[in-house]
């Protein structure tokens, strides 16, 4: 499997608080399964803890690369960042200060939780105008999107793919967001699974759980797509395939 977000580097955002931490979320994810974790620090939330620029978040990764290998921790770790989509990201791509994961055409993007359904659709279409080809990290946890489900029709059209967080569909952040991630797997909205991991303790790099639970619902050759086939082509900047959804 390859994880393509998790908060897995030490000490820059509100994820991993030190690098024992990161050590062991390292460890945890091989456990599980993980071969590859994309890195996605925090980046330009206004006034929020998180990693400055694509320079910064490049020197950590080549930092905890090192960490891995003196431990001897088979797991690979690529660039990336969870992009805060507010008005300067178009600006800041521009001008180079932000990236996407593995500098393919793949940015990930999170919104505010609430009260910004039109401003994420203009951002997304900002960043489409550009070449790029958005992730919108776990839309099942916006309450605009939670509210009418039919954003997600507008979005998939537009050609937005949609990443789901583990949590969500094994129930850890409510009933709600379980229904609805649950919805958008057996309806074919999810092109990606990923931790979204903070910490070893909770919201962690443990990924077999929910590969088994998706296997059972869906099938392997279902699970093995969103966890494994989907992640790589998108590391190796190729098309990714979508399925041919079942609109709300």
């Amino acid at each position: 499997m390859i994880d393509i977000h998790a908060h897995i580097l030490p000490e820059v955002d509100d994820g991993s608080d030190s690098l024992d931490s990161s050590l062991e979320m390292a460890d945890m994810a091989v456990m599980s399964g993980v071969k590859a974790i994309v890195a996605t620090p925090h980046c330009n939330i206004p006034d929020g803890e998180c990693i400055r620029d694509a320079q910064m978040m490049h020197e950590e990764v080549i930092a905890f690369r090192k960490a891995l290998a003196d431990y001897q921790i088979p797991l690979r770790i690529y660039e990336g960042m969870e992009i805060f989509g507010e008005e300067n990201t178009i600006d800041r791509f521009l001008a180079k200060e932000l990236t996407t994961l593995n500098r393919t055409v793949y940015p990930l993007v999170e919104f505010p939780f609430a009260y910004y359904a039109d401003e994420a659709t203009d951002l997304l279409r900002g960043l489409i105008s550009l070449g790029l080809r958005p992730i919108v990290a776990h839309p099942e946890r916006y309450a605009y999107v939670l509210n009418d489900p039919s954003l997600l029709n507008l979005w998939f059209r537009m050609g937005c793919y949609l990443q789901v967080n583990r949590g969500s569909l094994l129930g850890r952040f409510g009933e709600q967001i379980e229904d609805l991630s649950l919805s958008m797997l057996e309806r074919g909205f999810i092109s990606f699974i990923a931790s979204d991991a903070h910490s070893p303790e909770f919201r962690t790099t443990w990924m077999q759980d929910v590969n088994e639970m998706v296997t059972e619902e869906m099938g392997e050759e279902f699970a093995h797509t969103l966890l494994s086939v989907n992640p790589s082509r998108m590391l190796s900047n190729l098309d990714i395939e979508r399925e041919n959804p079942m609109w709300y």
